[in-house]
């Protein structure tokens, strides 16, 4: 493992800190502080700067909304090479900010930060970070899962990280395109337009964004009207693994009441998880909320539980074999949707490519089920993959190309944290 990658991917880090939070890349891509991103970023800071990764995650709650709600993307600054930047979206309480929100990992970076800090350090930082947390897990299940099933819902694919996956094709056909905004995007100055979404998808992303802001952002009606709702495995594997982190964390401050509450939700949503488990598929189903049905699509959210719980493995091993199904049809995992499916596509987004963030969490549920094997081979991979093509965006699972934004802020901090493992 190279000193000299250690050493640049600190530089990216560095190059792309704005104060107190970092953008994903300097490129101008991404020109603002996104949730899950910084979370993430903040793994790769600890490796030696551990202040500035409690800072980071702090900023990130500095914009967190009064219901609770953490927002996917939080404009700090000049958001012109954006779109939709702060203009469109027009919400934001004490910063300007997206509507929507994104994967909940913000409890476990923060509990990864507590173990490894000065002790007294760990507990003023975090003194001032669990009431937030708590309030944000609270609004995942009111706002999100208002029926009480112990599965929240994404209203957005942009809400899932994993915007233009398979998964959300079914659902995203049911959203009116809406007027094209081909000429208002920004991404494909800075990145092929062969890598990213495609134009319809994005008009739809779009129509979604204006419908929602229509709705002043107001969790009932958008729970009644929002023409896509899913219960993406995914996501709600990295929320029950945030539950569990969460809970360990206020028993730390002795906070039963809360801990207490947060063991409702751990309960509800392992039952929950488990039924969406298909013995015939041999994976963890999504469900279209909105329709009432299944989504029996292979992406690597339907491999998450694992980093959910530590005993899925044992309970189905079919997931286990699948993984390692699809790690011996390409040369470097994982990838982000089955190799050999239709959907699937090697370099555009979400419909192939292999993204360090979600490696990372695979590697640490492996890890907890025993299956440290695996893990090594994906630990390894991911090494590899930035030692011959650099700090990418996304990676070619077949050719080991970077592609998407360059000098990437969440590659380089997962090269800094897988390597330390």
């Amino acid at each position: 493992m190279s000193n000299e990658l250690a050493s640049r991917a600190q530089a990216i880090l560095r190059a792309n800190d704005r104060g107190g939070y970092t953008i994903p890349t300097s490129s101008g891509l991404y020109p603002a502080q996104w949730n899950w991103d910084s979370c993430l970023v903040a793994l790769g800071f600890a490796q030696y700067d551990m202040p500035r990764a409690w800072q980071e995650v702090e900023t990130l709650f500095s914009g967190q909304w009064k219901s609770g709600m953490v927002p996917s993307i939080l404009f700090h600054g000049d958001d012109s090479t954006y779109f939709p930047n702060s203009k469109i979206w027009q919400c934001g309480d004490a910063v300007p900010s997206s509507g929507i929100t994104q994967p909940a990992v913000a409890a476990t970076v923060v509990r990864y930060l507590f173990e490894r800090s000065e002790p007294s350090e760990g507990k003023h930082r975090l003194t001032r970070l669990a009431p937030k947390l708590l309030a944000s897990h609270r609004w995942f299940y009111s706002a999100r899962d208002p029926d009480g099933t112990g599965l929240v819902s994404i209203i957005h694919p942009w809400e899932s990280g994993m915007d233009n996956s398979p998964i959300w094709d079914e659902a995203l056909a049911d959203v009116p395109p809406g007027p094209s905004v081909a000429h208002l995007r920004k991404d494909t100055s800075f990145a092929q337009t062969s890598v990213r979404p495609t134009g319809p998808e994005y008009d739809r992303y779009i129509n979604l964004v204006v419908s929602y802001r229509e709705a002043g952002y107001d969790p009932a009606l958008i729970w009644q009207a929002a023409p896509l709702l899913i219960a993406d495995i995914g996501f709600n594997a990295i929320l029950q693994r945030a539950n569990h982190d969460l809970l360990h964390l206020l028993r730390c401050m002795d906070d039963h009441e809360a801990a207490d509450e947060v063991t409702v939700m751990i309960s509800a949503t392992a039952a929950a998880l488990e039924t969406r488990w298909s013995e015939a598929d041999g994976i963890y189903c999504s469900r279209n909320t909105r329709r009432g049905r299944d989504i029996v699509k292979p992406g690597i959210g339907c491999l998450l539980p694992v980093y959910a719980d530590g005993g899925t493995l044992a309970r189905h091993r079919a997931l286990g074999a699948r993984l390692e199904d699809w790690l011996n049809k390409v040369t470097y995992g994982v990838p982000s949707f089955e190799p050999g499916r239709p959907e699937f596509e090697p370099r555009r987004y979400w419909r192939g490519p292999v993204w360090l963030v979600v490696n990372w969490m695979l590697i640490d549920g492996l890890r907890q089920n025993g299956a440290t094997r695996l893990a090594e081979r994906i630990r390894r991979d991911s090494l590899a993959l930035v030692d011959l093509s650099g700090f990418g965006e996304y990676f070619d699972p077949l050719t080991g190309e970077a592609l998407g934004g360059t000098e990437f802020s969440w590659t380089a901090a997962m090269y800094l944290f897988l390597r330390s493992l």
